[in-house]
C-alpha cells in the first residue's frame, strides 16, 4: 500500500479516538479509560484496554500544537459504540483488521491493533513512540479539516478580542454615566441648599415688611429732633426701671419726628409714655444715653425697643430683660 495513504489512514485512526483534546497517540494495555464516547464493558474480567498514552513527543518544535490535535482517550476490550466502528474502519482500511467483530471491541480488535503496534513501532513497550507521532501530525496539519480548525482558532481568537472591546466600552461608558450622575446630584443638593437660603432671606423680609406694617403711623411734626449727648456725667441721678427690652432698625421717623433715613445713628428708644415720658433721656448700660423719641403699638407699660443703625446689630442685641435709668 501506498505510503501516504497508509499515514493517512493512521492519522484518520489517531483522530477517531481521541482528536481534538490533545497529547500523544499509543495503544496501550490498562485497565482504565476516560472515553466517553464509547459504551464501557461491565465485565470486570476484561483488562485490556487501548487509546492515548500521555507520552510527550521528544524533540519536537510543533509539541504544543500536536497537543491540540491528539487526545488521551482510552477504550477497552469489550467496549462498543461509533468510536469502536470508527477504530475498525480504519484498522480495516490499513489492513490489519477483517471485521470478526465488529462494533465490539473483541479478539479479532485486539490482534488487528496489537499487529499495527509491531509495524508502527519500535518501541519494546508497544507504544507508537514520537516519530510516529510527528509523522501522523504532520500528515495530518496538511489536512482541510486541520486548516479549517486554524481559521477557527484564529476567528475565535479575533471575536474574543472584540468583545474584550466591547466589555472595555460598556465598563468605560457605565463608569462615566455614574461619575456624570454623582455629579448631578452634588449640583442637585448645592442648587437646593442654595434655594433654601433664599427662601429664608425672603421670609425674614417679609416679617419684617408685616411689622413695619402693623406699627402705627408716623405724624409728621415740625418739632427738632433731640439729639443725643455726646457724655453724660460720671454719676447722673435719675430712677431705675426693670424692662424688658427689644430692638429695631428703620428708616422714616419717629413719633417725635426724629428722621432715621438722614440720622440713621440717633440714639432713639421706642416707649410707653405712661412709664418713660417722651423727650426722656435713658442710660441703657453698655450702650450709653437714648432719647425716648419714638412709640410703638406693641409697646406697653415696662418695655422699650432700642433703635440701632442696621439690621444685623438689631439682631444681635435681640430681645434681653434689663434695668435702665431714667435721667429726667
Amino acid at each position: 500500500m501506498n505510503i501516504i495513504k497508509r499515514l493517512t489512514a493512521m492519522t484518520s485512526l489517531a483522530v477517531c479516538l481521541g482528536v481534538i483534546t490533545p497529547t500523544t497517540i499509543a495503544f496501550a494495555k490498562t485497565g482504565s479509560t476516560n472515553d466517553s464516547h464509547a459504551n464501557k464493558s461491565k465485565d470486570p474480567k476484561q483488562s485490556q484496554a487501548i487509546g492515548f498514552a500521555a507520552n510527550t513527543p521528544a524533540l519536537q518544535s510543533d509539541s504544543q500544537e500536536i497537543n491540540i490535535i491528539f487526545g488521551n482517550s482510552l477504550i477497552q476490550q469489550g467496549d462498543s459504540g461509533p468510536v469502536v466502528e470508527k477504530l475498525q474502519a480504519e484498522l480495516q482500511k490499513l489492513g490489519y483488521y477483517d471485521g470478526g467483530d465488529h462494533g465490539v471491541v473483541g479478539e479479532s480488535t485486539l490482534s488487528a491493533i496489537s499487529a499495527f503496534e509491531t509495524d508502527s513501532t519500535n518501541d519494546s513497550k508497544g507504544l507508537i513512540g514520537a516519530d510516529t507521532k510527528t509523522v501522523l501530525y504532520t500528515v495530518y496539519r496538511h489536512t482541510s479539516e486541520a486548516k479549517e480548525n486554524q481559521e477557527g482558532l484564529v476567528a475565535l481568537k479575533i471575536q474574543k478580542k472584540k468583545q474584550a472591546k466591547v466589555r472595555a466600552r460598556k465598563a468605560a461608558e457605565e463608569k462615566a454615566k455614574k461619575i456624570a450622575e454623582e455629579a448631578a446630584r452634588k449640583a442637585a443638593e448645592k442648587e437646593a441648599k442654595k434655594q433654601a437660603h433664599k427662601d429664608a432671606e425672603a421670609k425674614a423680609e417679609k416679617e419684617a415688611e408685616r411689622a413695619e406694617t402693623n406699627k402705627p403711623k408716623v405724624r409728621k411734626t415740625s418739632a427738632q429732633p433731640a439729639q443725643a449727648p455726646k457724655s453724660a456725667p460720671a454719676k447722673q441721678a435719675g430712677r431705675s426701671i426693670t424692662v424688658e427690652a427689644t430692638s429695631y432698625s428703620l428708616g422714616g421717623r419717629s413719633a417725635t419726628g426724629i428722621d432715621f433715613s438722614s440720622n440713621p445713628n440717633a440714639k432713639v428708644i421706642a416707649v410707653d409714655p405712661k412709664v418713660i415720658p417722651l423727650g426722656s433721656k435713658v442710660k441703657i448700660p453698655g450702650y450709653g444715653v437714648f432719647v425716648a423719641g419714638d412709640t410703638g403699638g406693641a409697646i406697653k407699660g415696662k418695655r422699650i425697643d432700642v433703635h440701632f443703625p442696621s439690621r444685623d446689630q438689631a439682631l444681635q442685641f435681640g430681645r434681653r430683660t434689663l434695668t435702665v435709668t431714667v435721667l429726667n
